[in-house]
């Protein structure tokens, strides 16, 4: 299954040509020209939505493979669509140079500090400037920039929220300093890190020992995520690494699950519609995000809410229904569900009334309806 997942993904890299354009930067910072791949994904007219920025260092080998993972988890809703950009760097010293570090220090040398500082202002402010960017911004690397990436972490400016170290070639200079940073850091942070035991020894040793150091922080803000291979290498563990670091990043925006609903709804004491609430405040805070109440959630609650005679939560999905989906006969059919449950036969009857004016969504139909009305006349 896994393997299938992967082929998908692969094949949709093929098709995105027609999505992506090729820029290049005069950068001031660099004293060069540099160029870019740029992902926008498809934006309804008027939409006043802001998306995730995702950057990607080496993007001359990976820009493609996370564009078809970001298209395929936005397209089966596990994600918000996103703009990916990503910064080539071909050429067989060019990652070296960019990310090179001061032997003795550990600290980023002058070449280092100024390919981050292209990343801050060529990069993600230019972009700001011209597309809607949300809060949340994820930064990608593997190998060289991969420990590159952490410096952003380390010492600012902090301005992404996400990263994915895919089998970094980790300094031991940067260990302690990024193990005190994240038992310090303020505002959620999400942190992906993997490993393969099919790296060479002293990489694999050197990922093994951050992440150990890592996992002993207890800060909520800081949100570990690892994962330890033991089939590919540094050349292919981007193929596994990404599409479940970016499924880990955006869980929380997923549908309500099956087994969310067996286990965190129905076998919760209070009103079923805290949960969903909860739900979508964490994806807010999280994500930056403010996510529409979709269709598959509010039935979930719906259901649990039948079961427990939930006559508050019904209530509350009335509400949301009639806001975010206006159209429909939803918000007023759970209306009178809520007073049907509470024995208050006038409002029940006087808001399925209503209900027939709409709309039908789902398995809300007009037969549906009349047949409530009948009954209750």
């Amino acid at each position: 299954m896994i393997r299938s997942l992967y082929t998908l993904l692969l094949l949709l890299g093929l098709t995105l040509q027609a999505q992506i354009t090729t820029e290049t930067i005069e950068s001031s910072v660099l004293g060069t020209t540099r160029t870019i791949d740029l992902y926008i994904p498809e934006i309804e007219e008027g939409s006043l939505d802001q998306l995730p920025l995702i950057v990607v260092l080496e993007g001359h080998e990976l820009f493609n493979l996370v564009v078809a993972n970001v298209r395929f988890l936005s397209k089966i809703d596990y994600m918000p669509k996103a703009i990916v950009v990503g910064v080539r760097q071909e050429g067989q010293y060019q990652v070296a140079r960019d990310c090179e570090t001061d032997k003795n220090s550990g600290q980023l040398s002058a070449r280092g500090s100024n390919f981050k500082k292209f990343i801050v202002s060529d990069i993600v402010q230019r972009l700001s400037i011209q597309y809607p960017i949300s809060n949340l911004k994820v930064l990608i690397g593997k190998n060289k920039s991969a420990n590159f990436i952490n410096y952003f972490l380390l010492y600012g400016p902090n301005m992404f929220s996400s990263y994915i170290a895919i089998t970094p070639e980790v300094s031991t200079d940067i260990i302690e300093p990024l193990t005190v940073n994240a038992a310090n850091i303020k505002k959620t942070t999400n942190y992906y890190i993997s490993n393969s035991e099919n790296l060479p020894r002293r990489q694999k040793n050197n990922i093994s020992l951050l992440t150990d150091e890592l996992k002993k922080q207890e800060n909520d803000q800081f949100i570990l995520t690892t994962d330890s291979f033991s089939y590919p290498d540094e050349f292919s563990t981007p193929v596994y690494s990404i599409p479940i670091a970016l499924e880990g990043i955006f869980r929380v925006y997923q549908p309500i699950s099956p087994k969310e609903y067996r286990e965190n709804i129905l076998k919760s004491t209070l009103p079923s519609h805290n949960y969903l609430v909860s739900k979508y405040q964490k994806i807010s805070n999280q994500l930056g995000i403010q996510k529409r109440y979709i269709l598959n959630d509010i039935m979930a609650i719906f259901a649990a809410a039948q079961k427990k005679s939930d006559a508050e939560t019904l209530f509350v999905l009335g509400d949301l229904a009639i806001e975010d989906y206006s159209t429909t006969m939803l918000g007023y059919y759970f209306n009178g569900l809520g007073y049907e449950i509470t024995g208050n036969t006038k409002k029940a009857l006087k808001n399925y009334e209503r209900a027939y004016t709409y709309d039908p969504i789902d398995f809300v139909t007009k037969e549906l309806i009349l047949n409530k009305i009948e009954s209750l006349k």
